[in-house]
């Protein structure tokens, strides 16, 4: 299970990546033609849509590595039963928020392919822009939902992405292994 994860998360990193350099070279380019005087005009909207996918994609990945807003300071004020259920209070509120987006941004996908909407200067569909939109909200809910879960099972000590070994064995030698220090 855990190699679906890390595959999806390299998949998603990797597109993001490749959107960030296309950003960066249609941006230079279009710099460069316009300091040569012949403006190149397709790629100003080209770097937008890279830029839509970066944000979008990006989105989702902070959700998974739970760089969402928490709040810890009235965590710690609470006994631990409360303290938990406040814990998941920002996650859940993210996972619903972009619910109604994946939904909103679907319909949109819907008529947007039902009507053959193009871009102005690229001549591709606008459904290529809209995309990253549910894609980013899907992502961001799984993602959000990933980190919560592993976030609690940490503090209980299980990991619920990680399958037992088979048999049942558990490695014995890595959990009794004493600690090292660094800097000591």
């Amino acid at each position: 299970m855990k190699w679906i994860d890390r595959l999806l998360w390299r998949v998603v990193d990797t597109v993001i990546a490749v959107s960030v350099l296309g950003m960066v070279m249609l941006i230079a380019l279009q710099v460069g033609s316009r300091l040569a005087g012949a403006s190149i005009a397709w790629t100003e909207e080209l770097s937008r849509l890279l830029f839509i996918w970066t944000i979008w994609l990006g989105l989702g990945t902070g959700f998974r590595h739970g760089a969402h807003p928490s709040l810890s300071v009235l965590t710690s004020l609470l006994p631990p039963r409360a303290a938990v259920a406040l814990k998941l209070l920002p996650p859940l509120a993210a996972m619903i928020l972009f619910a109604l987006v994946a939904w909103h941004g679907t319909e949109l996908l819907h008529q947007q392919l039902r009507f053959g909407e193009q871009s102005a200067i690229l001549q591709v569909g606008m459904w290529l822009f809209t995309l990253p939109l549910v894609l980013g909200a899907g992502l961001s809910m799984l993602g959000a939902a990933l980190h919560t879960i592993e976030a609690i099972c940490s503090e209980k000590g299980n990991d619920p992405i990680e399958q037992p070994p088979v048999g049942g064995a558990s490695n014995s030698a890595a959990k009794t292994a004493t600690p090292v220090m660094e800097g000591h």
